[in-house]
């Protein structure tokens, strides 16, 4: 059976939820909490330290069982297949509005006059075949790509820092305490959806004995990812202007220059971007037929052209940025964040049931 260990799919997890962070939630946090972000960003990051200690408490009770076998063990067979409707639901809504969201971003920064159909098609096809082949494959990529990532991240945040001017960080709170409040619900989805590491718990190879110290170790990841581009908006834009950017994160590395004779970076984004987009949808490609248990590789090709063909169709129907954006705020993050809660509970108390028969490790890992 092809398995890896808990410290292979931290490469995954990093690339998934960090594009999340430092994409999709920050221009929110900053239109909603301005200079009160990273305040707030840095509270959730407190408070995640209890989900850690609850999801490796899950995580433990669970162990390598599949999650369909340790659903149904407890909670019955039918009330599993509709958690898991919602589940599957949950991971088209990723695919798609990832998809959605960097063909928007290359169009707009890049290729203008590029039709999107031009951008998706080779994409999709490429995630689709990351994700027929098995988790293994795509921690593999992980490891090639995040060392780069991170590497880039530290060029342009050091970079960039004669342009920051930390007094932008103060005064707190001069639009009250409610937005920032607000803001929590967008900055805890990318700590809630840690919870994807049960979803392929059953694919480690040490998923029976993960340590505490890595569950922490990725909350710790996440404040980072989150709090240091948020922070650095603030600092290099100021509290109005980076409110007003649509990639805040993009707009930092247009500042970045090198000398006096380099002054366009921003292609390096590029490589940033779509790495965090590409291990993104081939995690959640992946999981959709590997938690149906789906053991026909026709079957299975069939699901992942299928999704494939929706993430065309969503990147070419012709709607704005702007409602994209205003969907993401007003509908998507809060209604996931509802979502994540309602399923880390429904899993807490799963763990707590005591199992109707043996607990089996799982053996229908596909290779």
């Amino acid at each position: 059976m092809t398995k890896i260990n808990s410290k292979s799919s931290l490469n995954i997890v990093v690339l998934s939820v960090g594009l999340l962070n430092h994409v999709m939630i920050i221009p929110l946090v900053l239109e909603v909490a301005g200079r009160d972000a990273w305040l707030f960003a840095a509270l959730t990051g407190l408070l995640s330290i209890a989900w850690g200690f609850l999801l490796y408490w899950i995580l433990k009770k669970k162990k390598t069982e599949h999650l369909f076998s340790w659903l149904e063990n407890r909670l019955g067979k039918r009330f599993t297949k509709l958690i898991f409707f919602f589940l599957v639901i949950y991971l088209i809504t990723i695919i798609l509005t990832t998809a959605k969201d960097m063909v928007d971003w290359i169009n707009t920064t890049s290729l203008n006059q590029t039709p999107p159909f031009a951008i998706i098609i080779p994409f999709a096809l490429i995630c689709a075949a990351l994700s027929y082949s098995n988790l293994r494959s795509i921690a593999i990529n992980s490891a090639i790509l995040l060392p780069f990532v991170i590497i880039l991240g530290i060029f342009v945040a050091t970079g960039n820092i004669p342009e920051k001017n930390y007094d932008f960080l103060i005064p707190l709170f001069e639009q009250g305490y409610f937005h920032g409040i607000k803001s929590m619900y967008y900055i805890a989805n990318g700590y809630l959806e840690l919870f994807i590491i049960i979803l392929f718990q059953h694919h480690l190879s040490n998923g029976d004995s993960i340590k505490l110290k890595t569950v922490i170790g990725m909350m710790v990841i996440v404040t980072i990812l989150i709090l240091g581009p948020l922070t650095g908006a603030i600092v290099e834009f100021g509290p109005v202007l980076s409110n007003e950017m649509r990639y805040p994160a993009y707009e930092q590395w247009r500042l970045l220059t090198i000398g006096k004779y380099i002054a366009h970076t921003d292609f390096f984004s590029i490589y940033q971007w779509l790495s965090g987009a590409f291990i993104r949808i081939s995690i959640a490609m992946f999981l959709i037929p590997d938690l149906l248990r789906v053991k026909s590789p026709l079957i299975k090709k069939g699901i992942l052209m299928s999704l494939a063909i929706m993430m065309v169709i969503i990147t070419i129907i012709p709607f704005s940025n702007i409602i994209f954006y205003d969907f993401l705020k007003n509908y998507y993050f809060q209604g996931t964040f509802f979502f994540l809660v309602t399923l880390i509970l429904l899993f807490t108390v799963t763990a707590v049931i005591q199992p109707k028969r043996k607990e089996v490790s799982d053996e229908t890992i596909q290779k």
